[in-house]
């Protein structure tokens, strides 16, 4: 392979010499565009799921026997139909078929149980359910209440179960009998405006809310994404990121679809995989999100760590003491964009002047300030609320599902409040400080979470580690961090402060420290902190102020 100079100077002359199609306003239906691919490079092979290829044609025609499987089944448009399953290719058909026919598909974390669970199948009021049977066990603990379900379809990605379960008011089926029908395309309206996905937000600070998005807002996704990525039909994505997350189905699926591109999907992510994958593959890009680049920077060291395909990878949360090294050990280059399925991605750091650490500039589009809270803008420099506003109509979220309220909230004086705190440089480059609900406040001074996690992971021997506050007993918060070392490495809580001290304010120290065999986290690799936060001051915290430590100042 060549240096990263090499890779990026051919994708840049191949950049400046192709352009995207692009469709007409009335045309931007997602399954409209997927057909005229079809039209037109029947045998391209689009996604590869590990030795299994999709080609355009293979994937319209799938797209066309779902859609008139859930027209049999009594699935017209504008109904919501949950689908909790791994990254597959039956993903694919379920979303686009329902899209096909004007239903709307509703991803579920695969991770949920409970009350989780049922709250966004039910507030989604899914009239149908498309699910794994490796999931059977929860989803027949609540099925009683799964009240608005009245079909469940399941696919087995391992070994199918005898029998189909026996649901109050619910039929169940097989995926194969969903499939069992015409692939000649059914006759739909289908309008650019129409709802085609409800996406659910983490929940991590309240209750999960549905996010609404059109076809068009979509094809805005993607079409930004190959614009500030600079993707071509030459590019081949990889990602392991659940397709339930709009990671996965904005800046891969989408991308590889409208450029004529390619998207190899695993699993899930794997450090230990990623670079034999993208070798295998020779894929050009790669997605990461939360702490996959300080753990990928965390392996031990490789002769064939720059030997591999990848010019770009592209996410968030990359920490800036990393970020010149990462680049230069696996000759890549990180972009960082910033958004939230709201307003994804307003944000992103240029390809050909990028500053590290920046999350960059508003993308063509879209507009995005600094504000107090008061909605006031703020000077460069000064910390405030990232909000942010499309520039053109049916860009950007309608709002949360059947949540008035909560979508008043959001589009305060008409512009999208994310609730992320940032700051803006002299130059118009923005940086992400924390989430305001995560921001920390210890004896009047404000404290990022983010910024102190940075610092600790920067330990040789720290694998990743959460920063949360809990209460203090003089008011306010008191700095928590739970600490997960590398294999076989062993570090004090001692040792940790005397490497926190001179890169941290003292009042940014941590006064509790836990070290644990690991964090708890969704499937797309976010930490949950509200766990840990929930759990406050454990036996196995070591306290700073008990240790007679003194801080400087």
């Amino acid at each position: 392979m060549g240096r990263w100079d090499d890779k990026f100077e051919k994708a840049e002359k191949k950049w400046a010499s192709w352009s995207m199609q692009e469709y007409a306003q009335q045309d931007r239906v997602l399954t409209d565009i997927i057909a005229d691919k079809a039209r037109q490079k029947p045998d391209h092979v689009v996604f590869q799921f590990r030795d299994y290829p999709v080609t355009f044609s293979e994937l319209n025609q799938r797209i066309n026997r779902a859609a008139n499987g859930f027209l049999e089944m009594g699935v017209k448009k504008g109904d919501m139909v949950a689908i909790m399953l791994p990254n597959c290719p039956e993903f694919l058909y379920t979303w686009f078929g329902l899209n096909k026919i004007g239903a709307v598909e509703v991803p579920i974390n695969v991770a949920l149980k409970g009350t989780g669970l049922v709250h966004q199948i039910v507030q989604s009021d899914s009239v149908a359910l498309v699910a794994d049977t490796q999931f059977l066990d929860r989803l027949n603990a609540v099925s009683d209440d799964l009240v608005s379900v009245s079909n469940a379809i399941f696919f087995s990605t391992g070994d199918a179960p005898e029998t189909l379960p026996d649901w109050k008011d619910c039929t169940s089926s097989e995926f194969s009998a969903l499939m069992d029908h015409s692939d000649v395309a059914p006759e739909a309206d289908v309008k650019f405006s129409d709802m085609a996905s409800i996406l659910y937000t983490s929940g991590t600070t309240g209750v999960s809310k549905g996010v609404m998005i059109s076809h068009h807002y979509w094809y805005e996704i993607w079409s930004r994404s190959i614009q500030y990525s600079h993707y071509t039909e030459d590019d081949v994505l990889y990602t392991g990121l659940p397709f339930f997350h709009g990671n996965a189905q904005g800046i891969t699926i989408g991308p590889a679809i409208l450029a004529e591109a390619k998207a190899v999907i695993v699993e899930r992510f794997s450090a230990g995989q990623l670079w034999d994958d993208c070798r295998r593959w020779e894929c050009t890009e790669a997605n990461y999100i939360g702490g996959i680049i300080p753990i990928l920077m965390k392996a031990s060291p490789q002769d064939l760590d720059g030997d591999n395909p990848l010019r770009l990878m592209v996410g968030a949360a990359a920490p800036v003491n990393i970020w010149d090294d990462f680049e230069t050990r696996f000759n890549t280059k990180l972009l960082e964009v910033y958004g939230m399925t709201e307003c994804y991605c307003c944000l992103a750091n240029p390809l050909d002047n990028g500053r590290a650490g920046s999350c960059g500039q508003a993308i063509t589009g879209w507009d995005v300030k600094i504000v107090d809270d008061y909605d006031n803008e703020v000077a460069p420099g000064e910390l405030g609320e990232f909000i942010a506003q499309p520039q053109n109509m049916f860009v950007g979220t309608e709002g949360y599902y059947k949540k008035p309220e909560e979508t008043l909230e959001l589009f305060k004086n008409f512009w999208i409040h994310t609730g992320d705190l940032g700051r803006m440089d002299e130059d118009g480059y923005f940086y992400f400080v924390d989430r305001k609900k995560q921001a920390l406040r210890r004896r009047g001074e404000n404290i990022s979470s983010f910024e102190v996690e940075a610092v600790i992971n920067s330990h040789p021997s720290v694998l990743e580690s959460c920063v949360v506050g809990v209460p203090s007993d003089v008011g306010e918060e008191d700095v928590k961090v739970a600490v997960v070392l590398l294999e076989g490495q062993t570090v004090t809580a001692e040792e940790l402060i005397a490497w926190c001290e001179p890169r941290l304010a003292y009042f940014a120290i941590p006064r509790y420290i836990a070290f644990r065999p690991s964090l708890p986290k969704t499937p797309s690799e976010r930490v949950e902190k509200y766990k840990i936060k929930k759990e406050g001051v454990t036996d196995d915290c070591w306290d700073l102020e008990q240790s007679g430590i003194v801080l400087k100042r």
